[in-house]
């Protein structure tokens, strides 16, 4: 059994602490937060998710600072879902007191903590998690398996799509929620998709960007793999506030297309050679539970964690690249580039 410390107890925070209360490896050793546990409230985010039973979180200490929770000795990891201003202040702390880490997305706030982050963990024997949970979605699994095992011939073109209303709740109501403001559309919410894509064909030749009629959080962006590949990836914010949360995929193969739309259910829209047909994608388990799973067995058994620090410092490289070329006038938008 591992213990785990929640740091930050707002949407993402509660979801986590749910879903570690239902882990069967797992134990929810405390909460760090400002809000005392008695004025804790369940918290609204752009889905659907379940907090903790109150009556299971009795007997959680809570705490005002993570150093008090470390101080108690008994924890074994902390996940760590506060604002991404003080992502890297509480892992660096977390490894520092020799803890596995899983953090939300994005890793981090910039390069240069990303890069200390990476020295910090050289040489430690820790599990060291990033929450892009989209890799553990089976729609987008399958999308996955289908490429690597080549069933339906050579993926030809893909495009990932990511839309909801612009956050009007809670914290969200103070932030800076443009393009490319760190808690805008790039870092919070697209980044999934950049993640995805890079697990999956790795790193683009070329990139291009654009916003999306001119808008402050809608955006366009187009990845170039040698061999003909393209992937666009567009979405972001946008008003009403009140616009349910979307996305999906449509990925060309040789021989057949595979479309998911996330309003339409879980099920992926298969139009191949012998017609169309549906593949049921439904799973009992969502996937913040499924890649709580991963870390759990990571820390357990010593599986390779699904996505470690390398990979959320990639995705967090596209999301600057990228918020340096929306940045510009149009016309240098569409030079040839790599990652950097």
């Amino acid at each position: 059994m591992k213990r785990v410390i929640v740091c930050g107890f707002g949407f993402m925070g509660q979801n986590h602490a749910a879903n570690i209360l239902r882990c069967p490896d797992l134990e929810l050793a405390a909460v760090v937060d400002p809000v005392p546990k008695s004025a804790v409230r369940p918290v609204r985010g752009n889905q659907n998710t379940s907090g903790p039973d109150p009556e299971k979180l009795r007997d959680i200490p809570f705490f005002t600072e993570l150093s008090g929770a470390l101080e108690k000795g008994d924890a074994d990891a902390v996940l760590i879902a506060t604002p991404v201003r003080f992502h890297a202040r509480a892992a660096l702390a977390a490894v520092t007191a020799g803890k596995h880490v899983f953090v939300e997305k994005p890793l981090c706030s910039s390069l240069e903590e990303g890069a200390e982050l990476q020295a910090a963990l050289r040489g430690k024997p820790l599990v060291f998690q990033v929450g892009h949970n989209v890799r553990f979605l089976k729609m987008y699994r399958m999308l996955g398996q289908f490429v690597r095992e080549g069933a339906f011939g050579k993926l030809k073109a893909l495009k990932l799509h990511r839309l909801t209303g612009t956050p009007d709740w809670g914290a969200w109501k103070e932030l800076d929620v443009s393009l490319t403001s760190l808690s805008g559309p790039l870092f919070d919410l697209d980044i999934h998709d950049f993640d995805f894509a890079l697990s999956l064909l790795g790193e683009p030749a070329r990139t291009t960007a654009e916003r999306i009629s001119g808008t402050d959080a809608l955006f366009r962006t187009v990845w170039s793999y040698p061999g003909e590949c393209e992937v666009v990836i567009e979405g972001g914010f946008t008003r009403p506030s009140s616009l349910p949360f979307r996305c999906g995929f449509a990925a060309v193969f040789e021989r057949a297309v595979l479309e998911y739309d996330s309003r339409l259910g879980e099920k992926i829209l298969l139009s191949g050679e012998a017609g169309c047909s549906e593949i049921d994608c439904s799973s009992p388990d969502s996937s913040y539970y499924e890649e709580l799973l991963a870390f759990s067995s990571a820390m357990h058994r010593g599986t390779p964690v699904p996505c470690g620090l390398a990979e959320g410092l990639k995705a967090l490289v596209i999301c600057f690249r990228l918020k340096a070329l929306l940045g510009k006038p149009l016309s240098s938008r569409f030079k040839k580039s790599g990652v950097l």
